[in-house]
């Protein structure tokens, strides 16, 4: 009898990878372009770049709602277990062939998708935002309280 696992943490995973691949081109830009720059002044660029990417990510969730692609991927954190529509053709075929006008087509699988991705993406932004702010506070360099970061961080967390 083969044992199956209580749940699959493969897709959760890849997901997480996709979201801190993601967060490296923003990081990298954020450190070209602030490279000669204080790292108090670093961390405000970050602090910058996270907000202007938080409020991409509501104006995306909200054309995502508004589009009825919510459920372009019904299970999370992937797409019918992958880490993007492209590993799910064949779930996607057969979810819209099932129910021609229901929610499941291979444009709302991407839009709900790239939200996913861009959520991820400001979530690492969000952790590195933290420890950044908590290691200029410890060398007695923050501009600004580590507490804001870290209520951030929770307040994300738990929504």
């Amino acid at each position: 009898m083969d044992a199956q696992p209580l749940y699959d943490l493969s897709p959760l995973l890849r997901m997480a990878l996709m979201g801190s691949a993601l967060a490296l081109g923003p990081l990298a830009w954020l450190w070209l372009r602030h490279r000669d720059a204080s790292p108090g002044q670093r961390l405000r660029a970050l602090i910058l770049l996270t907000m202007f990417l938080t409020f991409d990510l509501v104006v995306f969730g909200a054309f995502t709602r508004l589009s009825d692609s919510g459920l372009g991927c019904p299970d999370w954190p992937g797409c019918y277990g992958n880490a993007s529509p492209l590993g799910a053709h064949e779930e996607i075929v057969a979810a819209q062939s099932a129910r021609p006008t229901g929610p499941v087509t291979h444009g709302k699988a991407w839009v709900e998708m790239i939200h996913r991705y861009l959520a991820t993406t400001v979530g690492v932004l969000i952790i590195v935002m933290t420890l950044a702010s908590w290691l200029e506070s410890r060398r007695g360099r923050a501009g600004v309280s580590p507490w804001w970061a870290t209520a951030t961080l929770l307040w994300v967390c738990a929504q």
